[in-house]
């Protein structure tokens, strides 16, 4: 039988999806046989609790129904690509141009058609641990090689410099990074972002930010590396920024992402495109605008919205003694289930356990890397009687499991 590309087959199932497959399998399972389960909470995936704002659906309405639906350019229409580089300027604290933007499918195709455009096989590339799975299954794609350098769970999920020099060798040849994080929800500060940056110029490696929880920050403040970099040194290539609609405006179903890189990594990383999808539909891209150039009170809304939310959720854990530290962005915790005398747990055993018997559905923390392998990753992109919920019922859950080990 064919696999396609061994090293690709071989990689571990997506947990996140697995479970969500899974949850959906045992309701269908309950209802044929007339006992159903409590009520779902649903923690596992970050997927936003709130519809995509109206001028944001209209505007891909309008251009529907007025305009020619024709190829767009494979880096984005230059009426967007202008938009965005404003953005970046009035966002992100740096400035670029037109031709550094180019308009990629979702966030995720923002990460891909970058790697596709800087790796290859062979090539050693830096990624957090933990740190969001795909970045594993895209690497494979470019037949790179995955080196996790660990985040410290005692410090805020903060890198150590040190440890990642010692991973360094003659293949390294990227270093990705991701803040505010996925799945810890740290925000790394500035002088982390200034001994990363030095680190990557060190080593001679790109430098790939995976922002796309830029503007969903709690405490403290989001930096981009670009921010300290001179016009110049942007222009060189080494480093590469990414970006999203999907968590800001609410628009993951939309699929609308976007890179800034120096102007000729910018044309390669456009020719990954055209070579791959070609392009993002029009009505998408008119929608992008409409987001950008519309009233930005909702973004404020949801990130408070999350904010809350995360205060819930520490506050629960901190009443039932499970509490290790405060994300300070995007819209994720990591909650250790181990034993509270130190009981070895594993997250993956601990999430199936849960959903079974509590229908509650989180993310095994040993999906997102071996540092979190005894934790879970909940989403506070739920709503607030979700998380209330979900978050007692792991914590009672857990603590229930210890006592039955120890009777």
């Amino acid at each position: 039988m064919n696999i396609g590309k061994q090293h690709i087959y071989n990689l571990p199932e997506n947990d996140i999806t697995w479970l969500g497959d899974y949850a959906r399998q045992l309701e269908q399972e309950a209802r044929a046989l007339g006992t159903p389960l409590p009520p779902a909470v649903r923690l596992q995936i970050g997927e936003p609790s709130f519809r995509t704002p109206e001028h944001i659906r209209l505007a891909a309405v309008q251009s529907i129904e007025q305009e020619p639906l024709t190829y767009a350019p494979p880096a984005g229409w230059p009426w967007l690509r202008e938009l965005l580089a404003e953005k970046i300027r009035r966002v992100n604290g740096y400035a670029v141009q037109l031709k550094n933007v180019t308009v990629t499918l979702g966030g995720t195709g923002a990460l891909q058609t970058s790697l596709l455009a800087t790796v290859g096989a062979g090539d050693e590339v830096l990624i957090p641990d933990p740190g969001w799975p795909l970045y594993t299954i895209q690497l494979a794609a470019c037949g790179a090689i995955p080196v996790r350098y660990p985040l410290d769970p005692n410090n805020e999920w903060l890198p150590d410099i040190a440890s990642m020099e010692r991973l360094v060798t003659p293949r390294t040849r990227l270093l990705l990074i991701n803040t505010p994080g996925n799945p810890t929800g740290a925000v790394f500060p500035p002088a982390v972002i200034a001994d990363l940056l030095n680190f990557a110029r060190r080593h001679h490696l790109y430098l790939l930010s995976d922002e796309s929880y830029d503007q969903i920050v709690f405490e403290g403040q989001h930096i981009s590396p670009a921010t300290l970099l001179s016009s110049a040194e942007l222009e060189e290539g080494h480093f590469i920024g990414v970006y999203t609609f999907s968590k800001t405006y609410s628009m993951t179903g939309w699929r609308i992402g976007y890179v800034v890189a120096g102007s000729q990594l910018s044309k390669t990383i456009g020719d990954v495109v055209n070579g791959s999808y070609t392009n993002i539909a029009t009505p998408i891209q008119r929608a992008a605008v409409a987001a950008l150039t519309g009233p930005q009170e909702r973004v404020g809304e949801m990130r408070d919205a999350y904010h809350r939310r995360r205060d819930i959720a520490v506050r629960l854990l901190q009443e039932y003694g499970r509490y290790i530290y405060t994300p300070h962005g995007a819209f994720y915790a990591l909650i250790d289930v181990r034993g509270k005398h130190g009981e070895s747990r594993r997250g993956r055993q601990f999430a199936l356990d849960l959903l079974r018997e509590r229908n509650v559905a989180v993310a095994p923390g040993s999906g997102f890397g071996s540092v979190s392998a005894e934790y879970i990753r909940i989403s506070l992109a739920a709503s607030e009687n979700e998380i209330e919920r979900g978050v007692r019922e792991i914590c009672q859950f857990a603590d229930r499991e210890v006592m039955k080990k120890r009777d």
